[in-house]
């Protein structure tokens, strides 16, 4: 309530992906899942998000924070690999676009210890050009899904 006082207009995720989700606290149902999405759904207050999945990597020899201690939900042995199942999870949130509002792919850079990004941690592309047009693909899709669904989908009616 101390939130919703201070700034009343904004959607309040009162916990992102955290335990008391489960309280179903503000505006949003919101799940973090690793690493494949996680299946939520809105209530009658909130709308379903898939707050965090992904967590692929690809570790890249001499382009790691600290070489031998990479990180990742799940390590994958080349890029082709990586690009087949990030495009294998867009297909699963566009068979969801009836019920999931949003979602987060985690990460776009490796971040010290941790290498699931599509960029390594000094910003070098994982990537050969077809497979980055590939990642393009599947993300534009999904966006272009959610898009399409929204003509479709009732107007949200929150306890606002």
């Amino acid at each position: 309530h101390r939130i919703r006082a201070l700034d009343p207009d904004r959607l309040v995720d009162s916990d992102s992906g955290g335990w008391a989700n489960n309280f179903h606290l503000g505006d949003c149902n919101d799940v973090h899942t690793y690493p494949s999405p996680g299946d939520v759904d809105p209530s009658k207050t909130q709308y379903a998000m898939v707050g965090e999945f992904g967590g692929l990597g690809v570790f890249v020899k001499g382009r790691e924070w600290a070489p031998g201690r990479c990180f990742a939900y799940r390590h994958v042995s080349h890029s082709s690999g990586q690009v087949a199942e990030f495009s294998t999870m867009c297909r699963s949130l566009q068979s969801r676009g009836d019920r999931v509002s949003a979602s987060v792919y985690t990460q776009t850079t490796d971040v010290e210890f941790e290498c699931d990004g599509f960029l390594t941690f000094d910003r070098v592309n994982k990537f050969s050009e077809s497979e980055t047009a590939s990642i393009r693909k599947a993300n534009e899709a999904l966006i272009h899904a959610s898009n399409a669904d929204v003509m479709h989908r009732p107007i949200w009616s929150g306890h606002r």
